[in-house]
């Protein structure tokens, strides 16, 4: 009788934490600990439920996962990225976090994700050149460190989870007071495959898509000029590299290319990561539309919706150029290794060239369209 008494008081509600594999055997399994810590402080302080996911793979959304994206916020879902500077690498996890922040971005939720960095903080900076850490930087992160290097069990760990589970109490009790704002947002449904006259979701939607779609096209115009430019010096660069040079003559070599390519890597840096902050958005408005297709009660409904949203999953296969990029870097590696000043000329280049992976990532979703 007792358990299905609290069953009934108890509410539960969620937290998605992204963290990259290798730091939590660094911290020998403390991510894990810290999750099943919170969900124990989150239950003694308000007699509530905290269901932790640990990002998609126990989510249960299977690939539709950033649909849901939307709803999850909505109903004051935390999404909270675990972040080292190792955290950037992972394109998964950089695909999680631009998914959700984006989501967050449009619906005007930010501060239902709560970054919590456990190293690196040094390295958190609003000027970083990759742009996924100025975004940590931008949601105020709750700085960690101390408390992963103290560990599980120690008063530092317990006096920090405790805090750290009353801001959480306070971002869902603000989300839950938000959710019914956004929820009239979606409150006159979808009839019979047609959107009633007092639900303008998706057509919202198709023009934030329709504004955002030259714009992508203009990102990916600039990403090939520059990319034209970078890859010309790289060419020339390239020729100066001959067997035989010694090792004061390599060293002159490899700073006279370092300057050379300066400033295309940065203006290809520059565009890479415009061209990936507007498929970003697109990508987030993308994720909205499945949402709203898939709430649309016949089959044909969501087929006539889809034809309207149709162009956009035709965009430019990226991954001939992306793969010229990375063939171009590669070849630079054998002088990259022995000179500081070149491989700080091409950081600019490889962080843009990355964030064009994204977006062809990005792209290929779109291509693979829903799954009605």
């Amino acid at each position: 009788m007792e358990v299905i008494v609290n069953t009934i008081i108890s509410q539960a509600n969620r937290l998605f934490i992204s963290y990259a594999f290798s730091d939590d055997e660094l911290f020998d399994d403390a991510v894990r600990a810290f999750a099943n810590d919170l969900k124990r402080f989150y239950s003694a302080k308000t007699g509530n439920e905290l269901s932790v996911f640990f990002a998609r793979e126990s989510i249960g959304w299977g690939d539709n996962w950033r649909s849901r994206i939307d709803s999850e916020l909505e109903n004051a879902s935390i999404f909270m990225p675990i972040i080292t500077m190792q955290y950037f690498n992972r394109s998964a996890c950089r695909d999680e976090l631009n998914t959700f922040h984006q989501g967050a971005l449009r619906l005007g939720v930010q501060y239902l994700i709560l970054p919590v960095v456990i190293a690196g903080a040094h390295a958190i900076r609003s000027d970083h050149p990759m742009p996924e850490v100025a975004t940590i930087k931008a949601l105020q992160y709750k700085n960690l460190e101390e408390t992963f290097l103290a560990g599980p069990g120690t008063p530092e760990w317990r006096r920090a989870l405790s805090g750290l589970t009353d801001e959480l109490i306070e971002l869902i009790s603000r989300g839950e007071l938000a959710s019914p704002v956004l929820a009239s947002k979606d409150s006159g449904g979808v009839d019979q495959g047609e959107l009633s006259e007092d639900n303008s979701d998706f057509l919202t939607s198709a023009a934030e898509l329709e504004t955002l779609t030259p714009a992508l096209a203009k990102a990916a115009e600039q990403v090939l000029e520059d990319f034209g430019s970078w890859s010309e010096v790289v060419n020339e660069a390239t020729k100066l590299v001959k067997p035989g040079l010694t090792v004061q003559q390599m060293r002159a070599v490899s700073i006279s290319i370092a300057n050379q390519l300066k400033i295309p890597s940065e203006k290809l840096h520059d565009s890479g990561v415009k061209l990936a902050e507007t498929a970003e958005k697109a990508d987030a408005v993308m994720n909205a539309i499945s949402d709203q297709i898939s709430r649309v009660p016949t089959q044909e409904g969501k087929a006539g919706l889809e034809k309207l949203v149709a162009p956009m999953r035709q965009s430019a296969d990226l991954h001939e150029v992306v793969g010229n990029m990375t063939e171009l870097l590669e070849n630079m590696a054998s002088v990259e290794v022995l000179s500081a000043p070149l491989r700080r000329s091409l950081k600019p280049a490889r962080i843009g060239i990355t964030k064009i992976q994204d977006t062809a990532r990005v792209v290929d979703r779109w291509a693979n369209g829903p799954h009605m």
